[in-house]
């Protein structure tokens, strides 16, 4: 028998021990990985040629504004950092959510009310365990870069930095969790504000007329800081002082709410809503409506900026012939046209709209272990039909939000001045969507078996497969390991011809997966 946690503090980390653990062993991966794939590329001397690429806004636009890339440090901080502070920032902010809003929302903090706790204590040992899991995962990223011969000060500005990313996510989980309620729309919120985040860092490097953007953006200030290239320190201290201020303000607001509430409620004076409650189909849309909703704007939006950068490319390809022959050396010669990069770009999506499959899903286990299931199944709906309508709401969904993110795409390359079809991004988004009867059928059967940690699950997965894709080739990993991933198997449409073969195989994967996790989810216990 497990003894029960002595304090407050305990009980909060053996809630968030097991995800700490999982983002600081990825960040690890992707250091050790991209110090790899520096070396094999011939080091500082094999950069040199690729500097043309790194400075072009639409490269900087995805990875970050640099000018040289003179050690693996710089490298890992350009190709990866941003899309590793992204996966941070949201990790710690769904930790921040769950730790407070998700123990609101199951009556955890009940009877820290009537207990000599309180909740105001209760709130600091949150904020505590959360700066605490953040500096591990600073931590873990300092460690792996000097064991692969960084230099520590360098080194440890970077962990620094990543430790403000890590605070600012949890900041804005912990700010969400006071103004709504329950813990999905507050993770929503959290999540959509770091998304929006990300996206003025993106316009900040797409031109050069909007420099000043990086000023008001956590990802802007982690670019400033430099640690590998011109090393400003001082940009640490917004990183670092305003997600501490921002809590602070968090914990000030808990106390102006009675607990299980969210700031702005009015569950009183509220009317109910009746409309799709009928059947297990038409709940699963009301289920996930928010979600929805706040994956299409995000989508969206990236849609459009994507669009808009494709003129800058395009426009230095049609000027500068050896620009032109460094991108085919360095295997990005689809991206000397329009089609090419809307075609690269339709790769990123797949991920993202991964992601996004995953957290639609993962609704069903959360249903079946929060015991939401109790009551619709003892009026006689099967557990077949609950699974079957929240799989089928997703592919509709998925479907639909991925179709609206080309469209987005396409106007944003309009908008650029560039002239392209809306046929292009069409065909590239419809390809991103080949890995959905994948990733639907091993997601189902994740959750089937592991409905807690479903999404964790699979979010690690999903990494390590994009990590895979990515840089396998350059590492020159045996075939059979690149054959593992999924995303290794996307080709770039519209410029080359979709996989069937791929495809195929990955669909039949899929299928039996979903059947084994049907068969596994129809047999669980309510409430497991």
């Amino acid at each position: 028998m497990r003894r029960a946690p002595a304090s407050v503090h305990t009980l909060i980390w053996r809630q968030i021990r097991v995800p700490t653990a999982v983002i600081a062993a990825l960040v690890v991966l992707v250091v050790r990985v991209g110090i790899s794939s520096y070396s094999l590329s011939g080091g500082a001397r094999g950069m040199v040629g690729l500097r043309p690429v790194i400075e072009n806004p639409a490269v900087s636009a995805l990875y970050g504004r640099v000018t040289s890339l003179p050690n693996a440090g710089a490298f890992v901080e350009w190709k990866m950092g941003m899309f590793v502070a992204l996966a941070i920032a949201m990790w710690s902010a769904l930790m921040a959510t769950r730790v407070t809003r998700g123990s609101e929302d199951d009556g955890t903090w009940d009877l820290l009310v009537v207990s000599r706790v309180g909740r105001q204590p209760a709130l600091a040992s949150a904020m505590g365990v959360l700066f605490e899991a953040g500096v591990a995962v600073g931590a873990a990223t300092f460690l792996m870069l000097v064991s692969g011969g960084q230099r520590t000060g360098d080194s440890l500005l970077y962990g620094l930095a990543m430790v403000g990313i890590a605070w600012s996510g949890a900041a804005l989980g912990l700010l969400g969790a006071q103004f709504f309620a329950p813990r999905r729309s507050a993770s929503q919120v959290a999540l959509c504000s770091i998304g929006l985040l990300f996206i003025v860092r993106v316009l900040a490097d797409g031109s050069t007329g909007n420099e000043w953007l990086r000023w008001v953006t956590p990802f802007g200030w982690l670019e400033n800081v430099g640690a590998f290239h011109h090393r400003a320190e001082l940009w640490l201290l917004p990183l670092l002082a305003l997600p501490i201020a921002t809590s602070i303000s968090a914990w000030r607001l808990q106390r102006t709410r009675d607990v299980g509430s969210a700031w702005w409620t009015r569950a009183d004076r509220s009317r109910a809503r009746e409309s799709l409650l009928r059947t297990p189909w038409r709940f699963a849309w009301r289920e996930r409506w928010g979600m929805l909703g706040a994956w299409t704007v995000g989508l969206g939006v990236l849609g459009l900026v994507v669009g808009y950068l494709t003129n800058a490319l395009v426009q230095l390809c049609r000027t500068d012939p050896g620009y032109v022959k460094l991108l085919k050396r360095w295997g990005f010669g689809s991206m000397v046209t329009g089609r090419g990069f809307i075609a690269e770009a339709c790769v990123l999506f797949a991920v993202a709209i991964s992601f996004m499959v995953a957290a639609l899903l993962v609704s069903i286990g959360t249903d079946s272990y929060q015991g939401r299931l109790d009551l619709p199944l003892s009026y006689g709906t099967s557990r077949a039909k609950w699974l079957a309508s929240g799989v089928l709401t997703t592919v509709v969904a998925t479907a639909a939000i991925a179709m609206f993110c080309a469209l987005a795409t396409w106007l944003g390359v309009v908008v650029s001045g560039t002239t392209m079809g809306l046929r292009a991004p069409l065909e590239g988004m419809a390809n991103a969507l080949t890995m959905a009867p994948w990733l639907i059928g091993v997601s189902v059967l994740l959750i089937a078996l592991t409905p807690r940690f479903s999404y964790l699950v699979i979010a690690m997965m999903l990494t390590v497969f994009y990590v895979d894709a990515v840089l396998g080739p350059i590492m020159r990993w045996p075939a059979w390991l690149l054959d593992v991933s999924p995303f290794y198997h996307l080709h770039l449409v519209p410029v080359a011809p979709s996989n069937w073969g791929a495809t195929l195989s990955l669909t039949l994967i899929g299928v039996a997966a979903g059947l084994l996790g049907l068969r596994v989810f129809t047999r669980r216990d309510v409430g497991h």
